[in-house]
């Protein structure tokens, strides 16, 4: 037989075989209609099997409803048998960009690709899917309840890639459950768990080390509330004297508890103090579980002479717990801007690799440009070293180091669109440059003014991040002179 030929067949004869489509959607009305009135007009695909039969590799739907609608015959191209790699592909190609395939039929075909030991990167240009497609698929592909979920309809491909990374974690799923309930960024939700889970290990690593040096350690979930047992803020109820450090492992309910903290790094006379980002620290705390049967006291408690008169000792606990809550609050917006700021950067590489600016570029570029935003001045006489990162550019090898880069990159643009975009990039990661874990504390109206245009242009602001948009109009420009609290 030659490569291909044209035949007309019974479709009631002809076999269906595999299909990376799950529903063929034969009960469409309009489409047996126009079947029953008009025929099949596009010849499908068959191949002969072993057996001599006919099988359908594309139009399996037109055969289906034509064998439905009692077609005596249907015009069919018969061509050689395709290896299994071959018929997965064409079937995902038909599918995907002429008949609306889902996501659970595509998650079908990137999984039959890959049994076949075809790789991701060829699946993708194969099937013309983006790669991040195709590895989504492939991350739910062996998560059973996950794909359940996208077959159902009720998890979109890029959203059932996050569930499937943590169904091993009942609490975790409950949080993105929460999210996605609430219409909130799953991207933001994931990150935190991730970050969450890299901090528990090595708070746990801490422990398990400390406990091999002979420390009697409790793990960081036994005791909530560190603060109210430190054995630095206990004297003895009898003199008001200290317990001397080396006796502290004999007191009744001692132990030693590893809290997470922040600090600041130590910098040299040369550094920036205002670019100062204070980092987290594990720290080993000695408490006692129980005071009283230690014969201990709180300092405060001791000075007083006596023990405070009820309402005021409630109203003192009252202002401890108040600056207690305002330190957990920070903690957890500082841990929540850290995540952010990786989904953020994220997004920024890919909105970079724009063709054409978004609306509303140029009128962002002109209140930095002629509104010398101190963030780009700044970029700029360091040669835009976000700019650089986040476009993946090579500064080590090429001579004259950053500015030479930046200085190329400046000269490669050759239309007005693309120098607008590049010019349009510089802004945004010289704004983006500048932001730390101060940024939430104290937003200015241009933090404001830059996170609100990129929101209009597809960034989806997290909680902690949202705070920067109230600043709207607030706060003067930060300049070189002034110091960033935090």
């Amino acid at each position: 037989m030659s490569d291909s030929q044209f035949v007309r067949l019974d479709p009631s004869t002809i076999k269906i075989g595999a299909n990376v489509r799950t529903d063929l959607h034969a009960d469409a009305k309009e489409f047996a209609r126009s079947i029953k009135e008009r025929g099949v007009l596009e010849p499908v695909t068959v191949y002969l099997d072993d057996d001599g039969g006919y099988v359908v590799l594309r139009g399996q739907r037109r055969t289906v409803v034509a064998a439905e609608v009692g077609l005596s015959e249907i015009p069919a191209q018969v061509i050689a048998k395709p290896d299994e790699a071959d018929r997965i592909t064409d079937q995902m190609v038909e599918n995907l960009h002429r008949a609306g395939m889902r996501d659970g039929e595509i998650v079908n075909g990137v999984e039959q690709l890959a049994l076949v030991g075809i790789s991701a990167a060829q699946i993708a240009k194969r099937a013309a899917l983006p790669r991040e497609r195709v590895n989504a698929a492939l991350s739910v592909a062996d998560k059973e309840q996950t794909r359940a979920r996208v077959v159902a309809g009720d998890l979109t491909l890029d959203e059932a890639a996050i569930f499937a990374e943590f169904e091993h974690d009942a609490q975790a799923v409950e949080q993105l459950e929460r999210a996605k309930q609430f219409g909130r960024p799953l991207s933001h939700t994931a990150q935190r768990l991730r970050d969450d889970a890299r901090e528990r290990a090595v708070l746990f690593a801490e422990v398990d080390r400390l406990r091999a040096e002979g420390l009697p350690m409790l793990d960081p979930d036994e005791v909530r509330d560190v603060h109210r047992f430190r054995l630095s803020d206990h004297v003895r109820a009898a003199d008001g004297e200290p317990v001397p450090e080396d006796e502290w492992p004999n007191l009744p309910g001692a132990a030693v508890v590893v809290v997470r903290e922040w600090e600041y790094p130590e910098t040299g006379d040369d550094s920036d103090e205002d670019d100062a980002e204070p980092v987290q620290v594990f720290t080993p705390v000695w408490i006692c579980r129980d005071p009283e049967a230690a014969g201990l006291v709180q300092r405060w408690t001791y000075l007083t002479g006596t023990r405070m008169a009820d309402a005021s000792e409630d109203a003192h606990e009252a202002a401890a717990e108040a600056a207690r809550e305002e330190r957990r609050l920070v903690i957890a917006n500082n841990k929540a801007w850290t995540s952010a700021e990786v989904v953020r950067r994220d997004w920024l590489r890919q909105f970079l690799t724009r063709k054409t600016p978004p609306q509303g570029a140029e009128a962002l570029i002109c209140e930095a440009v002629v509104g010398g935003q101190f963030t780009l001045t700044k970029a700029m006489d360091a040669a835009h070293p976000t700019l650089r990162e986040l476009l993946g550019l090579d500064t080590a090898s090429v001579y004259g180091g950053g500015r030479q880069a930046a200085e190329g990159l400046a000269d490669q643009q050759a239309t007005p669109k693309a120098a607008t975009m590049t010019t349009l990039a510089a802004v945004v990661t010289a704004w983006e440059d500048s932001t730390g874990k101060h940024t939430w504390r104290n937003p200015n109206s241009w933090d404001a003014r830059v996170l609100g245009a990129l929101a209009k242009w597809g960034y989806q602001p997290s909680e902690v991040e949202s705070l920067l948009l109230a600043a709207a109009t607030t706060h003067d420009q930060p300049t070189d002179d002034q110091s960033v609290a935090v």
